[in-house]
């Protein structure tokens, strides 16, 4: 990867929104250093290395088989940049949220995702914290937990 830079930051968040869309969960990884630490909702602990991020990502793919993510909008200030998403899908495989794994309901899904990165010297995403609304997701999946 290049320099860091604004350019390339929001490079690099389209080209997350275009491999995950390829459902290319090695090219998502790819966009994160090895030692990147990725603050997670759905984890108590944070995600740390490129593989971790990789098998979430997968399960995200196998969560919802024909999710789409959609780029709202790219924030960058300096080695930093914030990313509006919207992902949408039919939820046809285990989903896992706060520890909790919530089988296939065939429900279609749309949430709001916010991805908040810090780029290394690299290019590549060495911190990240995701902020999504799971009450709202456990509501289209039909839960009474929220």
């Amino acid at each position: 990867m290049s320099a860091s830079g604004t350019t390339d930051h929001r490079h690099v968040i389209e080209q997350w929104t275009a491999s995950f869309n390829a459902h290319d969960a090695a090219g998502v990884a790819a966009l994160y250093a090895e030692d990147a630490c990725v603050v997670h909702p759905s984890y108590r602990e944070p995600l740390l290395g490129r593989k971790p991020v990789q098998d979430d990502t997968r399960a995200y793919m196998i969560a919802m088989p024909d999710a789409r993510c959609e780029l709202v909008r790219v924030v960058v200030d300096g080695d930093c940049a914030a990313a509006e998403v919207v992902i949408a899908g039919v939820h046809a495989g285990p989903l896992v949220l706060a520890t909790t794994a919530f089988p296939p309901t065939g429900r279609r899904l749309r949430f709001p995702l916010v991805l908040f990165c810090r780029f290394g010297p690299a290019g590549q995403v060495v911190e990240e914290h995701r902020y999504f609304d799971t009450a709202g997701i456990l509501r289209q999946l039909g839960s009474t937990e929220h």
